[in-house]
């Protein structure tokens, strides 16, 4: 999956991981990988993450890889064939049009989601006719660009109408005052947005609380975990369908299903969705809305945030009333409805325990409360399970509690409302469902009632709560082992004890909603790199974070109130003190140090900055503020301090002729070394010493036409404007008495003021040994040409001996025609053209044999790949035919060319076949095959695959090493030329092995223009 922090990724994995173990009946190992190929998208990244993985899973058995986003698909097509082959891929929140046009395997399927620019543009323009301009905002990642590529397609069909405008590839802070300046008649379309233009990376709910803040117009996105953080809405698409869908792909293919791309999910109704809070901050009015839309955060009335209580009062003076009209009725009809008094009492003393148990219960143990209350009903109603469900906007059924008796199979958390269309349908709007047997059902409910046989139910009664004015979900009991009645009686009970959890859950959601704002803070805070407190209005600390915790070796509840000032030095503390209330009392921001004793301790030096905290109406609520350890910072002051008296020591000391310029070019220091390079060079040192201008120096020395001197200024320039980090030159400054060479390293002063650090080193050792090097390595490449020449000396002579055999019976055939008595000018004529061909062909191989044996170098020019292969295969086709070879080319048309140097490439094709055919040499099947492909973008691809031996997998990369060879007397060094060869021409050679048997060269090449 992509980057760990992204909501959307975390809501489809929790959405994969439940339904999958919910569903399948053995326990299941989830391995997760996020990726974070958005926050680093390089290549070096991929593959490292790729090496990392194959070590990782090494000896792992993977029955099924799920990716979650487009990079991870991507990630995962790559490199599975290294990481997990012949596994099946599925995925979700696949782009619809990228997978659309993809080609994907045939073991390969998901689910793809859509992102609706253009319903969202039209919802923008409903919502506020008077919209004049849409601005875009996205991030500057891969799956940005993909985002803002898809949106401006979309965003043409409204170019008539509105116009567009685009706020991507900008540092955060630039785009927040661009949004901040927006006129009327604006709104804002929000993309993905994971990485600014200034590298910084956000989660997009990161970048939207930023955005929401500063933005002076509405804006709309397209992701629901996005909803609550600051969009008005829009068509939202739920990662948690998406999670669910795939895994219920994943777990067709577990239980052995063959699925590919025709099986991918493509189911794009994306549902409107809306935040009241933005709705009334922007004017929008909900009737403007489109049908079926979903609003949330409505302000709680006094009715939503009180209910529990007054409906907790109302249910025990109902309860008092009932209770008196029970005991009017039973001194009336005290035999006839003894038991059904009883029953009524047993459930109002329920109803009363479970209401005053929930007045007592704190807000943490809530959860166990609604357990126990459904343990109450299910031991005194007599059923055999009681459940509370919630409605999703995802079209799902979440089980948030529930109870079972003993020896009755658990519930499923998580149900699909497709499962149940008819009853979802009826609880939605305010109906209680229930009956005895699942064949009283209606025929309209036909999916529903084979739902409810398949999980093995017989009677059911489903009682809806009300929340927010609408039906939020249900409570549900049932009998699994036998059948049962439901009087109205019992549904009406059961409809107060719905009413009763309808109020606990409502208040369990707002104080969930708190702690876990409370929570976000608290994480925020000790995940702080610094150390953060928090003060009252008295200035007493209430708070401080884990880092300080852990710094100062001490508990919470020691450092409130005044408890932190016994860790600061005791010559410290009265000026700290001092000023802290100094600027307690004008109620002022404030930054001091002193010394504050560590764990371990030791004293160490912080610098603290506190300011006043405000309340919104303006009161003041005390002080925040942070800390941070300065003791490495002052001692690196000082030690800094100190080394500056050495840089001259250390200057003179340098090996090599140093120099430091200012930024303008001026010399600023030298080594000792440096004067004498000038004075051998024949140079005045002052020309060149301290205070001369080193750049006009190379100025004047480039336009007295010195060759070098250019490149030098080129490398100073490039270095000095920050264009590149480091430059080096080579050179040549020949002495009167030999011949020099330098090399010339050019590297930024870092110091604030700029300049430039030049060195000058002689590498004429090196250069010479070079230049004897390559001579060797010429004469080596030509030695292994011509030996394997003589291997196929057979093949060649035949070559030569077939044009040469048709000369001569040509001439012998013309002779007897000319020697005729009837003259036939015409066959003569053809028998002489034949003749001339025949030698033509000859003539050819021959000097195709004389360029291969030649020693001198060849320019590089443009060459048809294909055309080489065949020359190569045609001396080798003799030898084939001897050694039984079978020899397939799949060359591929219209190849562009290459530039390459003809001989050298003939050598490596022809040592990579010879090599193939000597390792099929004791084999029965002994196949070569030879294909030519075109890479995109600009290179061609040679793979010459054969059914030899091959090698282990940890030989792969040995075989291109000097004298590595399996052929008796061989020198073991085609191979590492070869290499050489190709990386020569800027190309690469690596070999792989064949699933079956053998081993496959590929050699790719690089094609100019293309």
């Amino acid at each position: 999956a992509e980057a760990r922090l992204i909501p959307a990724i975390v809501t489809a994995d929790q959405a994969i991981r439940s339904t999958i173990q919910s569903r399948w009946p053995s326990p299941v190992r989830f391995y997760t990988e996020y990726l974070d190929l958005s926050w680093f998208p390089t290549e070096g990244q991929e593959r490292q993450l790729g090496r990392l993985m194959k070590q990782k899973y090494a000896g792992r058995n993977i029955d099924l890889v799920m990716a979650c986003g487009d990079a991870a698909l991507r990630f995962a097509l790559r490199e599975r064939a290294s990481l997990f082959p012949d596994v099946p891929i599925v995925f979700c929140a696949g782009e619809y049009e990228s997978i659309r046009d993809a080609r994907l395997a045939p073991d390969v399927t998901g689910v793809t989601m859509l992102v609706d620019w253009t319903a969202g543009v039209e919802l923008a323009l409903r919502l506020e006719p008077r919209t004049q301009r849409v601005v875009f905002v996205g991030g500057t990642g891969p799956t940005e660009r993909v985002w803002e590529g898809l949106a401006r397609q979309a965003f043409s069909k409204f170019e008539n109408r509105v116009t567009f405008s685009y706020l991507s590839g900008l540092p955060m802070s630039e785009i927040l005052t661009a949004v901040a300046t927006l006129p009327k008649g604006t709104v804002v379309v929000l993309g993905a947005f994971l990485r600014d233009g200034a590298g910084r990376t956000f989660t997009t709910q990161e970048a939207l609380s930023l955005l929401a803040g500063a933005s002076t117009a509405p804006i709309y996105s397209f992701g629901e975990s996005l909803l609550g953080h600051g969009i008005v809405g829009g068509p939202l698409i739920s990662f948690e369908v998406q999670g669910v869908k795939a895994a219920e792909l994943g777990l067709r293919i577990l239980s052995g299903q063959r699925l590919g791309p025709a099986d991918v999910v493509s189911d794009h109704a994306n549902r409107y969705m809306f935040d009241a809070r933005q709705l009334r901050r922007w004017g929008l009015s909900e009737s403007r809305l489109p049908p079926g839309s979903v609003v949330r955060f409505r302000e709680p009335t006094v009715w939503d945030l009180y209910k529990w209580q007054i409906a907790t009062a109302g249910v025990v003076t109902g309860l008092q009333a009932l209770l008196i009209v029970g005991l009017l009725i039973e001194r009336r009809q005290r035999k006839r409805n003894k038991h059904r008094l009883d029953e009524r009492l047993r459930f109002e003393t329920l109803l009363t325990d479970l209401c005053a148990g929930f007045l007592k219960t704190r807000a943490d143990e809530a959860d166990q409360q609604i357990e126990r209350s459904l343990r109450r009903i299910v031991e005194d109603l007599g059923v055999d399970r009681a459940s509370l469900g919630e409605f999703t906007a995802q079209s799902l059924i979440r089980i948030t509690h529930s109870w079972t008796r003993e020896g009755v199979a658990p519930v499923p958390r998580m149900f699909e409302a497709a499962e149940f269309p008819w009853i979802t349908r009826r609880l939605r709007e305010g109906h209680v469902v229930c009956f005895s047997r699942a064949h009283e059902l209606p025929d309209e409910a036909a999916t529903d009632r084979s739902t409810i046989l398949a999980f093995g139910t017989k009677s059911v009664a489903l009682v809806p709560f009300i929340i927010g004015g609408a039906a939020a979900g249900a409570l549900a009991v049932s009998m699994l082992r036998v059948e049962r009645e439901w009087p109205e009686e019992l549904v009406q009970r059961l409809r107060l004890l719905a009413e009763m959890f309808a109020i606990v859950l409502m208040s369990r959601h707002a104080e969930t909603a708190l702690e876990e704002s409370e929570n976000r803070f608290r994480l925020m805070a000790d995940a702080a790199p610094v150390m953060i407190w928090m003060a009252g209005p008295d200035g007493r600390c209430i708070d401080f974070n884990r880092p300080w915790l852990e710094f100062t070796g001490r508990t919470l509840e020691q450092e409130r109130g005044d408890g932190w000032l016994k860790g600061v030095h005791p010559d410290d503390r009265k000026e700290c003190m001092s000023r802290y209330l100094e600027a307690l009392a004008a109620r002022h921001p404030f930054t001091f140090e002193y010394r504050l004793r560590r764990g371990d301790g030791l004293y160490r030096t912080v610098l603290d900055h506190g300011v006043p905290r405000v309340g919104r109406d303006g009161s003041f609520r005390g002080y925040i503020g942070s800390a941070i350890d300065i003791t490495e910072m002052k001692a690196a002051h000082q030690a800094l301090v100190d080394s500056v008296a050495l840089r001259s020591t250390i200057l003179g000391s340098l090996y090599g002729e140093v120099v430091a310029l200012s930024r303008d070019g001026v010399v600023i220091a030298v080594n000792e070394a440096w004067n004498r390079f000038a004075q051998e060079n024949g140079g005045d040192p002052v020309i060149v010493g301290v205070g001369a201008n080193y750049l006009e120096v190379c100025r004047r020395a480039a336009a007295s036409g010195d060759p070098e001197a250019p490149k030098a200024l080129e490398a100073l320039e490039s270095v000095l404007e920050g264009r590149t980090q480091r430059a080096l030159l080579e050179y040549a400054c020949h002495s009167p008495s030999r011949a020099r060479w330098f090399a010339m390293t050019v590297e930024p002063f870092k110091r604030p003021e700029g300049g430039l650090v030049i060195s000058h080193l002689d590498i004429t050792r090196r250069r010479r040994a070079e230049d004897e090097l390559e001579h060797e390595r010429e004469e080596l490449t030509h030695a292994l040409r011509v030996t394997t020449l003589g291997e196929l000396a057979a093949s060649l002579a035949h070559e030569i001996n077939q044009p040469l055999a048709a000369i001569v019976s040509n001439a012998h055939a013309t002779r007897r025609l000319m020697e005729s008595a009837t003259l036939d000018r015409g066959e003569i004529l053809l028998g002489l053209h034949d003749i001339a061909d025949d030698a033509k062909r000859a003539s050819e191989v021959v000097r195709h044999l004389r360029a291969l044996f030649r020693k001198e170098h060849v320019d590089q020019q443009p060459l048809d790949l294909n055309d080489v292969i065949r020359e190569i295969t045609r001396l080798l086709g003799k030898d084939l035919e001897r050694k039984r070879i079978s020899l397939r080319l799949r060359l591929a048309d219209d190849l562009p060319r290459v530039l390459g140097d003809v001989v050298q490439l003939q050598q490596v094709i022809l040592n990579v076949v010879v090599n193939a055919c000597e390792a099929m040499a004791d084999d029965d099947l002994r196949d070569v095959s030879i294909e030519t492909t075109r890479l995109d973008p600009g290179a061609l691809e040679i793979t010459v695959e054969d059914t030899g031996r091959g090698v282990e997998e940890s030989e792969l990369e040995r075989i291109f090493d000097r004298f590595i060879t399996s052929k008796a007397g061989g020198l073991g060094m085609g191979l590492s030329i070869g290499r050489s060869i190709i990386q020569a021409h800027g190309g690469r050679i690596w070999a792989t092995r064949n699933k079956d048997r053998g081993l496959t060269m590929h050699i790719e090449i690089p094609c100019p223009g293309t």
